[in-house]
């Protein structure tokens, strides 16, 4: 035998075996234990399975009822039918709703791709021939540290600051740089975070000027 727990005519738990039910389990055909909890509901009488409806009442966080209630919206739909709420009122998924959503996957997709881009680094010429520069986010930190402290009243004209880089070879190293130099890798730095901003602002007003799902698809993050 298998039993149900209801509450607010939602099934909560479902109880299976030979066991005492609780006083206020609802016995029911076994044969529906086998399916997700979610898929079962209260018809005000018995325990039901959702998907063989096709008229639900749905509630205020889009759950779909059997049965009528205060704040409850009627919609005539399938079990897995995909809902919207569109000015207070529920009503079915359409293509335009779909088609706004699949810009709006690829806008976060584009977001992602111009965050990693941002902290993948970034050349400069600043110490006189081009050195790759890291950009993380503490990178972009102590970059800042570095500028703001060439840029202090009172710096002795010999003054340097390390600055972790690498050369054209690739080594890694961190080499010292005059104010000057700092200021101009700092200069790129910002450039760079910027180019990247500027292209995920241009790219995003590509997408939502798309016209086709196709057009959509085209658009994107180019390294």
């Amino acid at each position: 035998m298998s039993y149900a727990i209801v509450e607010n005519d939602r099934i909560t738990r479902i109880l299976s075996g030979d066991l005492v039910a609780p006083e206020d389990a609802i016995a029911f055909d076994a044969a529906l234990s086998f399916l997700p909890a979610d898929r079962l509901g209260w018809d005000g009488e018995a325990v039901i399975d959702l998907a063989t409806l096709d008229v639900f009442f749905v509630g205020d966080d889009g759950r779909k009822y059997a049965v009528a209630a205060v704040g409850r919206q009627e919609v005539e739909c399938s079990y897995d039918a995909e809902l919207v709420k569109d000015v207070g009122v529920w009503r079915l998924v359409n293509a335009a709703d779909q088609f706004a959503a699949l810009k709006a996957s690829r806008i976060a997709v584009l977001t992602a791709a111009c965050a990693e881009a941002i902290i993948g680094g970034y050349s400069s010429s600043a110490l006189g021939s081009e050195h790759q520069y890291p950009s993380k986010q503490t990178d972009q930190i102590n970059m800042m540290g570095s500028v703001t402290d060439s840029l202090l009243p009172g710096q002795a004209p010999d003054w340097t600051t390390p600055f972790w880089c690498a050369d054209e070879g690739s080594a890694w190293a961190f080499r010292p740089h005059t104010a000057t130099e700092i200021q101009a890798a700092g200069a790129d730095g910002k450039a760079h975070i910027l180019e990247c901003q500027t292209r995920l602002a241009q790219l995003s007003a590509q997408v939502m000027g798309a016209t086709s799902a196709e057009a959509v698809a085209a658009i994107v993050w180019e390294e």
